[in-house]
């Protein structure tokens, strides 16, 4: 065999060897109860197991046809208990009336439901009769549902480097896993509706709003979810340990894309993990386009959670009212249900699913009608796509901001529904050149990186195994007392100090200014002088 020939065969022999000495046993745990969160997951874990690791995921949802070196475990009828025990309110409208303060509490109440629900499935069980041994590499976690099963599995398995995922973009509902502090005058909290540009009143809302979430997760999250899990393991250790052990947190964010406010060095914003190159569209669809006038198609979707057939007769009838007066386009709605209140205009198809990124990558998709869910705001931004924004809960009043703020988009109401208001919404936006102008301009800077963020997030998930001992990307915020990280230990008495000098000085003058109004005086009626 010639020499080169026998250095290529080295060669291929030692990547080959390499590649397998990377693979990993990745434990993998999802029990956010939300399809959007677990179709963002599913997308990271595939692209770790195209990798060649291994990968071992407890989950409220699972995938029936998943790759060889992916098992999937159910931890089942966590959906079905949250919503027959009404722990979820589905009443959207109602919870867009809520206050952030009560938003916030509604997520924590969320978090614990899950966690106690989790915890007693038979997916747990089969989790704590793995052997303590058997080596898992890595804990992978959506942290939005809590620590409690992620904790259990920590301390379980030996204390594995940890990775803390999620679908959501706050960095304040990190805060407690990087040690972040609240900019409460830069940017508006996830839970309330401002802009970035807020009042004076809205900053000092947005500061309580701010430690009002940080005092949850500390005095309300955190020690619920040691109950809990000390019933299941009286040895496990209090979750804030678990916290500290954090190495990483993959945030789906992007700063281009939302309001910007300061990451900790841990905090790895891989906003748009999930947006895939377009698949080829369903025949139906294909036709649909192509018979679309030149106008274009409009794209109605209003995500998972809010179901458009649950909209009611009045507001249904006003969209097909304002679809109908607007002939020269096409409209495509996922609508959830066979019947409609009324007969669809000509110009309006429904469809019960609809491959949303696919179709938005299309050129003759023209306007995106939303809830502003963030996926769904991440994917228009990607493709283009301006936005009409309904708004009802969460999150989506900030992403539907945000786009306002960017000249990107419109926000309307879908509780107060009006015709009139919606037809001249629409026509704004597909007729003022300027809608399509800035998003092109937006989309530009979105897709203008480095990396995919998949593959970002792949590579810094491949950076914890690489370094599992590594301590040098978190922080000691962590472990600080939240009176001592916003250094009230240091304002309060700093602020006494100079109350009490203030007063010092007020005494002191008034007492001079006493004493000369009192001063004896002499013959004539004047003062007596020395």
């Amino acid at each position: 065999m010639a020499l080169s020939a026998i250095v290529k065969c080295f060669f291929l022999l030692v990547g080959c060897f390499g590649v397998s000495t990377l693979a990993a046993n990745i434990l993998y745990i999802n029990s956010v109860a939300s399809p959007s969160h677990f179709g963002w997951n599913r997308a990271l874990i595939y692209a770790l197991a195209k990798e060649g690791h291994n990968l071992t995921v407890f989950g409220v949802d699972i995938e029936q046809k998943a790759p060889p070196n992916v098992t999937f475990i159910l931890l089942e009828d966590v959906y079905k208990k949250l919503y027959s025990e009404q722990q979820v309110d589905t009443d959207f409208f109602a919870m867009s009336k809520l206050s952030p303060f009560e938003m916030l509490l509604m997520y924590n109440s969320y978090f614990l439901g899950v966690c106690e629900y989790v915890l007693a499935t038979e997916g747990a069980k089969r989790l704590y009769d793995y052997p303590v041994d058997f080596g898992f590499d890595l804990l992978v976690y959506d942290y939005l549902s809590g620590p409690c099963l992620a904790a259990l599995a920590h301390h379980r398995f030996r204390k594995p480097p940890v990775v803390a995922v999620t679908a959501y973009h706050g960095s304040s509902t990190a805060a407690y896993l990087s040690g972040a502090f609240h900019y409460s005058a830069l940017v508006p909290n996830h839970a309330y509706d401002a802009m970035e540009d807020m009042t004076y009143y809205q900053r000092f809302t947005n500061l309580l709003v701010n430690t009002w979430e940080e005092l949850l997760q500390r005095y309300d999250l955190l020690p619920k979810s040691n109950q809990m899990l000390r019933k299941y393991d009286p040895t496990v250790p209090d979750v804030t340990e678990f916290n500290r052990e954090t190495k990483l947190i993959l945030l789906n964010a992007n700063p281009v894309i939302q309001f910007t406010e300061p990451q900790m060095p841990n905090v790895i914003p891989v906003g748009g993990l999930q947006i895939i190159d377009p698949k080829p569209l369903p025949d139906d669809l294909v036709k649909l386009l192509e018979q679309a006038p030149p106008g274009g198609l409009i794209l109605f979707s209003l995500g998972t959670n809010i179901r458009s057939d649950t909209l009611g007769e009045a507001r249904i009838g006003a969209i097909l009212d304002a679809m109908e007066a607007l002939p020269e386009y096409y409209f495509l709605w996922k609508f959830e249900s066979d019947t409609m209140p009324r007969a669809l205009p000509a110009n309006v198809r429904v469809r019960k699913w609809l491959p949303q990124n696919d179709l938005l990558a299309q050129p003759k998709v023209r306007l995106f009608i939303t809830h502003s869910g963030l996926l769904s705001t991440q994917e228009a931004i990607w493709h283009g796509v301006p936005v009409i924004g309904f708004p009802v809960f969460a999150d989506q009043f900030k992403n539907i901001n945000y786009c306002v703020s960017k000249g990107v988009g419109k926000r309307l109401s879908i509780e107060h529904l009006n015709t009139k208001e919606l037809v001249e919404t629409i026509q704004e936006i597909m007729t003022k050149e300027s809608y399509r102008t800035n998003m092109k301009r937006m989309s530009a800077l979105f897709r203008d990186q480095p990396e995919h963020p998949l593959d970002r997030a792949v590579w810094w998930i491949d950076w914890a195994l690489r370094h599992p001992d590594a301590t040098e990307m978190q922080t000691h915020g962590t472990g600080l007392h939240w009176f001592i990280k916003h250094s009230y230990d240091v304002l309060i008495p700093l602020f006494a100090a100079i109350a009490f000098v203030c007063h010092l000085l007020v005494f002191t003058v008034r007492r001079l200014l006493c004493r000369r109004k009192t001063a004896p005086k002499g013959k004539g009626g004047k003062q007596k002088t020395s």
